[in-house]
């Protein structure tokens, strides 16, 4: 019977997870943490949305958009190798090569930074930054910085510590906005500063448990010529996985950009997007690291690689299902009512991003396969057809006047289109049946789908949410 293997499965799940070492376990403690992260934006997003408003949202999803493609760049891709090299010396060189970049990249951002009205004359939308250009280099180092030391832990092993430290630090950040925006007049500026703030003090928090992993060593050993040397041998990464990552992460920005004269908008779209990012942070991102380390050791046995692939996949289907088809039929009344009538327009964001982020939740913890077989180029070539076709989607609604939602619209549809052809190759990439399961899958999401719809219906009067309406 369907309910006695559910039981049985479950019974198998938590005894997996009660197995030192293992893959359960490990996914768990970084679900863990991340559901404390998820508790504590589903509680205060509501309170910070009241207290900065849309426009606030927009300045701010401005300012991170500019930061996170400098920290894309001072990356290079290497971090996503740490986990990779048998000796420590090589890995503590590729940490070094990003610590050197991460530094330099600081340094020539806030030279560029003193001619920022430059910068304005050419894109006059971004004036709304202001004097926080000056702090975007910083921010980037100090993200980069988060980035590099979370990748650290995930190579000891320390999945834990990584867990809730991530989960401190966005629970810290939400309460200095808070605080921030209640006691000052100048509310716009809290969410970057707030930011900046709790990435410097959590530092330390992240160096600790590393002292005893070579923290030392990285600043007693530096050697360039070894560094040379080891960035030869991984030049794959800054060539293959850099350019993917960097694109993936432009593609995922594109509304921010395109919508940049409209703050409001931004903000809709900033807002949206980091709600969308609770689920797949919770239950995606949650096994992406264990999952990377698992299939390189599983690089030998492709049964067992292909047995974890399909039963991640499985899972990920199963916990995303409900929680984003609430988010797309019913986000706009809910961001009506929780954080009031200027954020109506971001559920309604929120609900064209629905499918789209549900298929990234299929698709993301598992896209590191690709860099395990050897195979980076597909991400990249994927991650470019993928940015060239929303562009084309994004010019052409706004062509045709179709206004923010429509540009929204058409971002969100061919972004959808794209994982689902991503679902489709990763899983034939470990020897499944990629097509016949992303159809199947699609047409029980789609039946899925048409009943919330009318239920929405019903209770509403209209099948799906409408920007403006």
């Amino acid at each position: 019977m369907p309910l006695r293997r559910a039981v049985e499965q479950l019974r198998n799940d938590l005894r997996r997870i009660r197995t030192e070492g293992s893959f359960a376990r490990h996914s768990f403690q970084v679900f863990s943490g991340n559901a404390l992260a998820m508790a504590s934006q589903l509680v205060l997003t509501p309170l910070l949305g009241r207290i900065y408003g849309p426009e606030a949202y927009g300045v701010y999803g401005l300012f991170m958009a500019l930061m996170m493609n400098l920290c894309f760049v001072a990356e290079m891709g290497l971090s996503v190798a740490y986990v990779l090299p048998r000796d420590e010396e090589t890995f503590r060189d590729l940490f070094r090569i990003n610590l050197t970049t991460a530094v330099i990249i600081c340094v020539l951002t806030a030279v560029a930074a003193l001619f920022a009205e430059h910068f304005y004359a050419l894109a006059p939308s971004w004036r709304a930054l202001g004097g926080w250009v000056h702090f975007v280099g910083p921010a980037a180092l100090l993200y980069a910085l988060s980035v590099y030391f979370t990748q650290w832990l995930t190579r000891a092993k320390l999945f834990k510590v990584s867990a809730f430290t991530g989960a401190t630090l966005d629970l810290t950040t939400r309460l200095v906005n808070l605080f921030y925006g209640l006691l000052s007049s100048t509310r716009s500026l809290g969410l970057i500063l707030g930011d900046a703030v709790v990435r410097t003090a959590i530092i330390p928090v992240y160096v600790r448990p590393l002292m005893k992993h070579g923290m030392r060593e990285v600043f007693t050993h530096w050697n360039w010529g070894r560094m040379r040397t080891t960035l030869r041998e991984y030049r794959r990464y800054p060539l293959m996985v850099f350019p993917e990552r960097w694109v993936a992460s432009l593609g995922l920005q594109l509304p921010v950009f395109a919508l940049s004269g409209d703050l409001a908008a931004v903000g809709h779209f900033s807002l949206g997007a980091s709600l969308l990012l609770i689920p797949l942070r919770l239950f995606g991102f949650s096994f992406s690291t264990v999952y990377m380390q698992k299939a390189s050791e599983l690089r030998d046995q492709p049964g067992e690689l292909r047995r974890i692939t399909m039963g991640l996949y499985k899972r990920l289907y199963g916990v995303g299902l409900v929680p984003f088809l609430l988010l797309t039929f019913f986000a706009d009344e809910a961001f009506g009512l929780l954080f009031g009538g200027p954020w109506r327009d971001a559920g309604v964001f929120t609900a064209y991003m629905g499918g789209f982020f549900f298929f990234r939740l299929l698709c993301d913890p598992m896209v590191s396969l690709f860099n395990v077989q050897r195979r980076e180029h597909v991400n990249l070539v994927f991650q470019v057809a993928l940015t060239v076709a929303r562009v084309a989607a994004m010019a052409l609604a706004g062509a045709l006047g179709l206004g923010s939602g429509g540009i929204m619209l058409g971002y969100a549809l061919v972004s959808m289109a794209g994982y689902m052809v991503m679902s489709t190759h990763m899983l034939s990439s470990v020897g499944l049946a990629g097509l016949r399961t992303t159809v199947k899958f699609t047409l029980l999401l789609a039946a899925a789908a048409a009943g919330m719809a009318a239920v929405r219906y019903a209770v509403f009067g209209s099948w799906f949410p409408v920007y403006g309406g």
